[in-house]
């Protein structure tokens, strides 16, 4: 038997596929500029804003100081929020009669399978101008897959899913 080692994608560690997986997609958020650069720019907008802050201050304006600590109050939240979201995945398997859809976000981890050929790949619309979202029912269950994609690479793997499992839906 074939050992099964676990998929690294970037820093984020995947769980092994199954051994005998004919079609395998992940789906994460891109995250091009990396840990230590993000926090590297975060530094670089705070000495920005705090020292003309600091020019200010000594000028005569002083009530700027606690604006630009406030705005790098906000800005070090929304920092420290994607990097959260940055180990965010989620990836489709077909091996067999089964569809594997792995989840992880934030801290949970979530795993569905479902049945191959009763397998559904629906299109809902999103919101005006933003291409459809992906779902993936059967058995009574529903899962979205591919919120980190851009609209074409949404559509492409939903083409792709509908072609591997043998549904032809509307």
């Amino acid at each position: 038997p074939r050992r099964q080692r676990a998929m690294t994608v970037s820093s984020v560690v995947l769980p092994p596929v199954p051994a005998d997986h004919e079609y395998c997609v992940v789906a994460r958020l891109n995250d091009s500029l990396g840990r230590r650069n993000r926090w590297l720019v975060f530094g670089l907008l705070a000495a920005t804003s705090l020292g003309l802050a600091l020019a200010f201050a000594v000028a005569g304006a002083w009530m700027v100081l606690p604006y630009s600590a406030l705005e790098m109050v906000l800005l070090a939240c929304a920092f420290a929020w994607f990097e959260r979201r940055t180990g965010d995945w989620q990836r489709v398997v077909i091996a067999g009669d089964r569809v594997v859809v792995d989840e992880a976000l934030g801290r949970r981890c979530e795993r569905r399978e479902f049945n191959r050929y009763w397998l559904r790949v629906e299109l809902e619309p999103a919101a005006p101008g933003q291409a459809p979202r992906v779902f993936l029912r059967g058995g009574g269950a529903s899962w979205e897959f591919g919120r980190a994609l851009p609209g074409p690479e949404r559509l492409a793997i939903a083409r792709e899913l509908r072609r591997r499992t043998g549904r032809r839906q509307a």
